[in-house]
């Protein structure tokens, strides 16, 4: 081999050494690179996992939540409609008394509060038509004269309205449950539903 042989083979051992150096550096460099890159990924991926998890728990939490209110005001719904039921019914049950019960409770409710002036004890036209004469004598003993039974109905379901002339007390069955509809529920619902 002559030395011009010698010194080429010599520049291109070098240049392989060189080479192989720089591709063992770049490998090394690529594989630092991906490695980075799966721990970055990794990483990305489990904070992605844990967000969706976290979400996921969130949105859960949120629907049970949710549902829950919906089923209370359901609850409460039906609760109110069965409430309201009840007051209808005994509002029917008490038209539907027999003529001495009915008036009888009639007489109770006037007591209550006989009024100490002039006034005229109005109706409706059925319990005007179904009125025993005991009534209106009671009514006018209990009260001394001062009040009589109108002739002329009025539209109201039962009970009665005292009419003092520029005045009246309504006393008739779904005016005293709308002034006590809170107290009337209160009770409905303790006897219904065992609630304070």
């Amino acid at each position: 081999m002559s030395g011009l042989e010698e010194i080429l083979a010599y520049i291109d051992g070098e240049a392989d050494k060189q080479i192989n150096g720089i591709v063992s550096e770049a490998d090394a460099r690529i594989e630092a690179m991906r490695e980075e890159s799966h721990r970055r990924r990794d990483g990305e991926c489990d904070r992605i996992k844990r967000n969706a998890a976290s979400r996921q728990k969130l949105i859960l939490e949120r629907g049970r939540a949710s549902a829950e209110l919906r089923r209370k005001q359901l609850l409460l719904e039906a609760k109110q409609e069965l409430i309201s039921n009840v007051i209808g019914s005994c509002l029917a049950k008490l038209g539907s008394l027999p003529d001495d019960e009915y008036f009888d409770l009639l007489i109770r409710s006037f007591k209550r509060d006989i009024p100490a002036e002039r006034a005229e004890l109005r109706m409706n036209k059925r319990d005007l038509g179904r009125m025993p004469e005991s009534f209106a004598e009671t009514i006018s003993g209990l009260s001394e004269g001062r009040v009589h039974i109108a002739k002329e109905p009025v539209d109201i379901d039962g009970g009665f309205i005292l009419d003092f002339g520029e005045t009246e007390e309504d006393m008739s069955f779904s005016s005293l449950i709308g002034e006590n509809d809170s107290a009337i529920r209160d009770i409905c619902s303790h006897i219904l539903f065992n609630e304070e």
